[in-house]
C-alpha cells in the first residue's frame, strides 16, 4: 500500500514537471511566436549540418570535418557588386537588431554599450586588424557562415539562414573594419 502511494505521488510529480514550461522553453516559445513563421522555421528546422552537430553533440569525428567545412564554404554567397565591405552605418543597424544580427547577444561592440554578452570575443577595435583582402574576406565569410571555419560553433549562420543578405553582411564587415565605425573609435 505504502509503495503504491509513493509510486502514484512520484508519477504525479513527474507529470507536473513535464507539463510545466521551463524558463528557457517559455522564452523560446515567446521568441518564435513574436518572430513570425520565417523566424520559427529558422529556429526549429535542422539542415544536414545541424543534424550532424546534434548527432555528435557538436564534436564531429575528425574524418567528417573536411567535407563539413567544404559544404559550409559552398553555402557562402557574396554581394552582387563583389564588394565585401559596405556601409558601416547600415551594418550597425543589423548588428544591433535582435531579429537579424543580434551580435550584442554574444559580443561587445561599441564601448558605450554596456548591455552585451561575453560568449564571443570583444569586437572593440576590430578594425586594428587592417583592411587587407585576407582580413576582409575572412571577416565576411565568418559572419556569413561561421561554420565554414568552426564546425558546430555557437555563432549562428546568419547569412545561410537568411537573417541578413550578402549586402548586409558586407555592411557588418564595414561596421567592424571601417575606422569611422564606433567600434574602432576611442
Amino acid at each position: 500500500m505504502k509503495r503504491s502511494a509513493v509510486l502514484a505521488i512520484g508519477l504525479l510529480l513527474l507529470g507536473l514537471g513535464f507539463s510545466q514550461l521551463s524558463p528557457f522553453k517559455a522564452r523560446l516559445q515567446a521568441a518564435i511566436q513574436s518572430g513570425g513563421p520565417e523566424f520559427a522555421q529558422v529556429m526549429l528546422g535542422q539542415d544536414k549540418a545541424q543534424a550532424l552537430c546534434t548527432q555528435y553533440r557538436d564534436k564531429l569525428p575528425p574524418e567528417l570535418i573536411p567535407a563539413f567545412l567544404e559544404e559550409q564554404k559552398a553555402l557562402i554567397k557574396y554581394p552582387q557588386n563583389g564588394k565585401l565591405m559596405g556601409d558601416w552605418k547600415n551594418g550597425e543597424k543589423v548588428f544591433t537588431d535582435p531579429r537579424r544580427g543580434n551580435c550584442y547577444a554574444c559580443h561587445q561592440g561599441v564601448a558605450d554599450e554596456v548591455a552585451h554578452g561575453t560568449m564571443g570575443p570583444s569586437l572593440l577595435n576590430y578594425g586594428a586588424r587592417g583592411q587587407s583582402e585576407a582580413v576582409v574576406r575572412y571577416t565576411y565569410e565568418k559572419i556569413y557562415n561561421a561554420w565554414a571555419f568552426v564546425p558546430c560553433s555557437l555563432m549562428y549562420r546568419g547569412g545561410v539562414h537568411g537573417l541578413f543578405t550578402p549586402e548586409e553582411t558586407a555592411d557588418l564587415v564595414a561596421f567592424l573594419l571601417d575606422p569611422e565605425s564606433p567600434i574602432n573609435r576611442r
